[in-house]
């Protein structure tokens, strides 16, 4: 699904995640039994915003699908929720304990920990002449359905699913996805509105 906003304007996920829940409920036939959300391009400051903004809208979005928290003697259980924030811009690097070398690709640190949100970090690549640079991962909401999973591996398991492409990339591949159909939309004059969404469901098309 792409929306149109403006400069400065937040998106209204709710929207947007609603018609992607009910599209893919038609396509793929089956009943969510959980939801993880990678969120990305949200910085330090705006992530209590963004989670008390975006969180509410994302339950709501799931329960108007008449499948997920409904009314009635059909009604199920709401879908256990997480919402991860990525964040690729930041100043934070790994070097081995000689400082010698930078870590290798996988390479997983948790004992860095902000003060409001559980958080990890992930370096997905590892360049030969430079620092790499890892992803970090913030949690900014876990229900308790979700808390067996662990989702640093959830995470680099995604980092290896990006299609034509061989090995992992620093992020998971739902939203290096969303970045490629955003700047495919972003290039049209009327922001991707007239991409038929309906004729390329279920299709990555936009790669």
């Amino acid at each position: 699904e792409t929306a149109r906003r403006d400069a400065g304007q937040e998106m209204d996920l709710g929207a947007v995640m609603g018609k992607a829940v009910s599209n893919a409920l038609k396509i793929l036939k089956v009943n969510p039994m959980s939801c993880v959300v990678w969120r990305d391009g949200v910085g330090d400051n705006t992530i209590e915003q963004v989670a008390q903004q975006e969180i509410p809208m994302v339950r709501r979005a799931l329960a108007q699908t008449g499948v997920v928290g409904g009314t009635g003697a059909a009604a199920k259980p709401p879908t256990p929720l997480t919402y991860i924030v990525c964040q690729k811009r930041i100043n934070t690097k790994f070097l081995t304990a000689d400082g010698q070398q930078g870590l290798p690709a996988g390479a997983l640190v948790q004992d860095l920990q902000g003060a409001n949100h559980q958080s990890f970090y992930i370096t997905g690549t590892s360049p030969p002449y430079s620092t790499p640079k890892p992803v970090r991962f913030v949690i900014a909401q876990r229900d308790k359905g979700l808390m067996t999973t662990p989702m640093t591996d959830l995470s680099w398991a995604l980092c290896h699913d990006y299609p034509n492409w061989a090995g992992p990339i620093k992020l998971p591949a739902p939203v290096q996805m969303a970045h490629k159909l955003a700047e495919l939309a972003g290039g049209f004059a009327d922001c991707g509105e007239s991409i038929d969404a309906a004729r390329y469901a279920n299709k990555i098309y936009f790669l």
